[in-house]
């Protein structure tokens, strides 16, 4: 998140009044988050951006770092986080969470560049994050990019069952948030001792997230802890730009969640390890609200007002607060998707040849500001879309958009922006292994989405080549199944061709067999086709379509 003078002004304000929702701004024709919506659709094998953006792979899941000695890259890529030095939209750093366990867990820093000539990024080093100091970490999985630019990263896992004390602080070994720098990619200092600390004072929880506020010392985070922990935190650091020690807080509402528009901060004790160790069990005795599956939580640009999302109901709420020296918090709401009244949202999508009311879902997870105020929000679940919300939103009048369907099998991850937010940095968690279609990026590199995968997105102009960018994808601008699993006869194939022409319909299993095949003629335009699976056993299989021109890959499971 980008600091601004009016999320500064709305922090440091003593009000707890609600902060009036602006208007949708109309963006400039070349803005990042002015585009149409694609057309929503069960996951292809590649990735589906707005006509007008492109993307360009930056690293994948086992690449080499730098060093041989460091071995390579780990997958299951997460938090994305672009750390500029001094300021700078085309000099900085890339942070890449790895959601892994045990020595699956850690953190790559990439050192990265943009080139105003061939409108590329260059990669120029790799190295993963030194947690030997603080006896490693698990589960890295959400975090964020401070003002200061340092990288926070989140454990998600408290650890094992009977959790330890390897070195003997006094601090369990695992379920904190840790600060790196990224120049250094080593973990900060926190205490002036020379040693590298976690954040202790921030509590031991299933961290999936953080931000921190525009007046350096305020900070929100939440945990992904189920339906009974699933807390909302406060932390108030005692100096601006330290954040290992200050006071810890979690939110309590003033009644049921939907109804109550309320809510106070209660303060978690904090002061001594074992404090710190027990701050989920002090928050749940304490009466604090649990959401089920906190998954992400930023700042409102425009309003100050603090948003998250819990992943269970499949709901992004939001409310106002007033920062450090605030003890109450007001006019808390659902902005958008599932409520306990409505638990199937639909929002209609203008995908600009049609429109179709599609499903919210459960698991919004990731959220990202742009400063217009625009909010994305990555989907873990359902379909797994990229969507971005407009701030003139709401359920009654809903300005919802679909920004990106993404590759077969992963989850979209991380999202941040470059300061002057003409780049998008974000990463496609662990697609499936089995994908095998390769799509030109603006490099015109040969992509194929088959192992976690860490992108920046431009729009055309400011990002690739034009070579690169005059290469056609080689799927069917749209190809669907449904019903998805299917436990009927028949399986639908809705299709939108570009002109007349044969295809060959060819089923695979999970062994890569081919078990059924069905040859059909395309017209021009959309296509629905029926295909016979009473014959097939129950299981995962790969759907092939191929004409003369395309090439494309559904998956889908009979039941």
């Amino acid at each position: 998140m980008k600091p601004t003078s009016t999320l500064l002004a709305a922090l440091l304000s003593g009000s707890t009044a609600a902060l009036a929702q602006t208007a949708c701004p109309t963006l400039p024709e070349d803005h990042i988050s002015r585009f149409t919506s694609v057309q929503p659709s069960t996951q292809p094998q590649d990735l589906r951006l707005p006509s007008t953006h492109t993307f360009q792979m930056l690293a994948q899941g086992g690449d080499a770092y730098t060093n041989a000695a460091d071995g390579s890259l780990l997958d299951a890529f997460d938090f994305t986080g672009y750390a500029p030095i001094s300021g700078s939209s085309t000099n900085g750093y890339l942070s890449i969470n790895h959601e892994g366990s045990g020595t699956t867990s850690g953190v790559s820093m990439l050192s990265l560049n943009f080139n105003a000539t061939s409108k590329l990024w260059n990669v120029t080093a790799k190295h993963p994050v030194n947690f030997g100091p603080v006896l490693g970490t698990i589960n890295n999985c959400s975090g964020t990019v401070t003002p200061w630019s340092s990288i926070v990263t989140c454990e998600e896992n408290l650890g094992p069952t009977n959790p330890v004390d390897t070195n003997n602080d006094g601090y369990l070994d695992s379920g904190w948030n840790i600060e790196i720098d990224p120049a250094t990619h080593t973990v900060k200092d926190q205490n002036g001792d020379g040693k590298p600390d976690k954040l202790w004072m921030m509590g031991r929880l299933k961290h999936e997230n953080i931000v921190v506020a525009a007046d350096l010392r305020t900070v929100y985070e939440g945990a992904d802890d189920g339906s009974a922990n699933s807390f909302v935190y406060k932390f108030v650091a005692e100096a601006a730009g330290q954040l290992g020690k200050g006071k810890l807080y979690a939110l309590q509402l003033g009644g049921a969640i939907g109804t109550a528009t309320t809510g106070t901060w209660i303060q978690i004790p904090n002061s001594t390890p074992t404090e710190c160790n027990n701050t989920t069990t002090a928050a749940r005795a304490l009466g604090a609200t649990s959401f089920n599956g906190v998954e992400d939580i930023e700042i409102s640009p425009l309003t100050g007002q603090i948003y998250f999302t819990a992943k269970g109901p499949g709901t992004t709420y939001r409310f106002t607060d007033s920062g450090a020296t605030g003890t109450t918090i007001s006019s808390f709401e659902i902005f958008a998707g599932n409520s306990p009244t409505v638990t199937d949202q639909a929002y209609t999508i203008n995908y600009g040849t049609g429109t179709i009311a599609e499903r919210w879902g459960t698991g919004n997870d990731n959220l990202t500001f742009d400063s217009k105020g625009n909010l994305y929000v990555l989907q873990d679940g359902g379909r797994n879309h990229i969507w971005l919300i407009k701030p003139c939103h709401t359920q009654a009048t809903p300005a919802v958009e679909l920004f990106a369907v993404t590759p077969a099998g992963c989850e979209p991850t991380g999202m941040t922006f470059s300061p002057d937010e003409r780049f998008i940095f974000v990463s496609m968690q662990s697609p499936d292994e089995k994908n095998t279609l390769a799509t030109p990026d603006a490099a015109g590199q040969a992509v194929v989405f088959n192992k976690s995968t860490a992108l920046v997105i431009g729009r055309k102009g400011t990002l690739g080549t034009a070579a690169a960018l005059s290469t056609a994808k080689p799927e069917l601008s749209k190809a669907d199944v449904y019903p998805n699993p299917v436990s009927t006869d028949e399986l639908t194939i809705a299709l939108s061709g570009r002109l007349r022409e044969a295809a060959t319909l060819t089923v695979y299993n999970a062994l890569g067999a081919r078990v059924l095949e069905q040859s059909a003629t395309l017209s021009q335009g959309q296509n629905t086709l029926k295909l016979t699976v009473s014959q097939l056993h129950g299981g995962h299989y790969s759907l092939v379509i191929k004409t003369a021109t395309t090439l494309t890959t559904r998956h889908f499971i009979k039941q």
